[in-house]
Order: C-alpha cells, then sequence, then structure tokens
C-alpha cells in the first residue's frame, strides 16, 4: 500500500514540473520571429568640404542716412501743424507755424525805417548835386561842398543799416516757419497746437531713409583690419544683405575700447527702419570645412545629430558638433569627415539602424 501511493505521487509530481517547464518556456506553443521590416525611402548625399569664412558676427543698429531736428528760436505759441508722423516730406516744406505777430510787427517797422532812409538818401543827394553845381561857377565854397558829400555818404550809410534790419527781421519772421531741412520723412512730432515753442526746442525728427547706415562697435583687434570700401555682410530680419563700409570712425570709446563702423545699405522701398536691429558679419580667413544641410539634423534635447549611411545602406544615427548656420547649411566642427554618406532629410519614422532605400 506505501509503494502504491509514493508512486502515485510521484507520478504528479512528474506533471507538475513538466506544466512549470511549459509555462517557463513560454507556453505550449513557440512565438513566432518578427519579420524584417521593408527599406525606408530616403535622400542621401555624400558631405563635401566647402569654403567657409571664418569672421565675427557683431550686433548693430540701423541708422537712417540723414536725420534732423528742425525747430524755431522763437518763443511763441504753436499756431498750426501741418505734418505728423510718418508723412513725406520735400525740402524747404512747411511743417508748422508759430505765432509771429510780433515779428511781423518789427519787419513792418524796419520797413518803414528803410523807406524814410531813402528819402534823407535822395534829398541829400540832391543837396550835393547842387554844392557841385555851385561849388563849378565859384558860387558856394569848398567847405559847403565837403558837408554835403558827407551828408550824401551818412544817408546811404543810414539807409544800408535800416535795409539790413528789414533782412533781420524777414530772417526772425521765417524763424516762424518750421520747415523740412531735406526731403525724406516725418519719424516724429513732438508738438500740438497751443504748446508754447521755446529757442533750440526740437519740434519735429525729420528722417532720409533712403539710404540706411549699419552702425556696429568693432574691436580694436578687428577694426585695423577694416578699409573703406570694404564688403560686409548685413543680416536684418533674417535677410542677409551685402553692404559697404563707408565711415570709420578714427578714435576708440575710452570704455568698450571699440570703434565705430558704419556700412551703408540702399533702402528705396523704406522697408529698413531706423532703430532696427541688425547683425555685421565681418569678413575673415577662408579655409574648407564640412557641411550639412539644416534638413538634415536631428536634436535630441541638447544634442545634435545627423544619420549616417554605411556600405549597406543602413542608417546609424551619429552624434556630431556643429558650427555657424550659413546658407541653410551647418559648419561641422567634429564627429562627421569629408566622403561620409548621411540622409538629407531624414523621415520621422526613420530610426537608428534601420535600412534606407537610397534615392
Amino acid at each position: 500500500m506505501t509503494r502504491q501511493l509514493t508512486t502515485k505521487v510521484s507520478g504528479v509530481g512528474l506533471s507538475a514540473l513538466g506544466a512549470l517547464l511549459l509555462v517557463g518556456c513560454g507556453g505550449h506553443e513557440p512565438r513566432e520571429r518578427p519579420q524584417a521590416r521593408p527599406p525606408l525611402p530616403a535622400q542621401v548625399e555624400t558631405v563635401a568640404l566647402a569654403p567657409w569664412h571664418d569672421g565675427m558676427e557683431i550686433s548693430a543698429t540701423v541708422q537712417p542716412l540723414l536725420r534732423a531736428t528742425p525747430g524755431t528760436v522763437l518763443m511763441g505759441r504753436v499756431e498750426e501743424i501741418l505734418h505728423h508722423e510718418g508723412d513725406r516730406v520735400a525740402r524747404g516744406e512747411l511743417l508748422a507755424r508759430i505765432e509771429s505777430r510780433d515779428v511781423t510787427a518789427r519787419v513792418a517797422q524796419a520797413e518803414a525805417a528803410v523807406a524814410a532812409a531813402r528819402a534823407m538818401e535822395h534829398n541829400a543827394r540832391l543837396m550835393k548835386e547842387r554844392m557841385e553845381r555851385l561849388h563849378s561857377r565859384q558860387a558856394a565854397s569848398r567847405k559847403n561842398l565837403d558837408d554835403a558829400v558827407a551828408g550824401h555818404e551818412a544817408a546811404l550809410a543810414d539807409l544800408s543799416a535800416a535795409e539790413e534790419g528789414v533782412k533781420v527781421a524777414r530772417v526772425f519772421r521765417d524763424y516762424s516757419e518750421v520747415r523740412a531741412p531735406f526731403a525724406g520723412r516725418v519719424a516724429e512730432k513732438r508738438i500740438e497746437v497751443g504748446d508754447t515753442a521755446a529757442p533750440g526746442m526740437a519740434l519735429f525728427v525729420v528722417e532720409d531713409a533712403s539710404k540706411v547706415k549699419i552702425e556696429a562697435q568693432v574691436p580694436e583687434s578687428v577694426a585695423g583690419a577694416l578699409a573703406l570700401g570694404d564688403e560686409v555682410e548685413v543680416e536684418v530680419q533674417g535677410e542677409r544683405l551685402a553692404a559697404r563700409v563707408s565711415e570709420l570712425l578714427p578714435a576708440a570709446d575710452p570704455r568698450s575700447r571699440t570703434f565705430t563702423v558704419r556700412a551703408l545699405l540702399p533702402n528705396p522701398d523704406g522697408r529698413l527702419r531706423s532703430g532696427m536691429f541688425a547683425r555685421v558679419r565681418l569678413p575673415g580667413e577662408s579655409r574648407s570645412v564640412a557641411r550639412v544641410p539644416e534638413a538634415a539634423v536631428v536634436r535630441r534635447g541638447p544634442l545634435t545629430g545627423v544619420f549616417v549611411v554605411d556600405g549597406d545602406n543602413v542608417a546609424r544615427l551619429r552624434w556630431v558638433t556643429l558650427g555657424r548656420l550659413a546658407d541653410s547649411r551647418y559648419e561641422v566642427l567634429t564627429g562627421l569627415e569629408a566622403g561620409e554618406r548621411i540622409v538629407a532629410r531624414p523621415a520621422p519614422e526613420l530610426e537608428d539602424g534601420r535600412v534606407i532605400e537610397v534615392r
């Protein structure tokens, strides 16, 4: 009886052990191996060396070609404003009028003084001519003739002084009319009708932006290599433009030890406005570097990489160090060499180790 019970227990143990082994191996049926994915079409290009110009990129500001702040030398109330911000004006065009009744009265007074001086000159000239006739007939003394000549000369001087007084009065009257110093655009209006204008007070800001100056502060190590007429690259609002150096200030800023450099850009349509932010790229030495398209770069947090294609057309992600971006291509500092193949525009589903179909 004891032997039969032992045999049954042993049989049950073997059955349970076999079931556990089957479960441990993944079930009663073996799993199928996953099928290989089809090649993914991808555009591939070979990394080549390209010329690269080392240089320095400096922040700059857009300035108008001409900028003026017209005002007046009179103290008076603003009577009329004829132009506002954004208006285009011609050279000498009237911008505003200042109250000028007192100045107008001075002009009238000076003109009256001229009329009186002209009458006195006329009378003195007749007297001189009479004395000259009488002296020729020996009917007047030499002293009488000299007095008449001196009187006429004094009258001429008085007339000239009176005429100059009219010119001065008219100049002051003209100061009551604020005019544009050159053709351009009103950038700022600093007064309103009824305000009191004071001598030397800037009433408007007028700018000529048909050309603009790109002004940058350049370190002395770079300024010495620049010359008038040199071409520099300027970037404004994402657009790259070629400008020429027009001004090089000879003295450095004693605080920053930098020199002011200005480059000139044409601006016929007025799209570049004063005060805009710009970047100036100064030329440097030329060298050959490996470059990759901006679209080929894969970013994973702070890391940047490209998919490198091996001889079996397998794309593998490789981390690289990139430099500056120019013309939609990055300079490669480390991690990639000329002659290697990369995926120019990787698809979102492309993964490390994926076989690709080269296009």
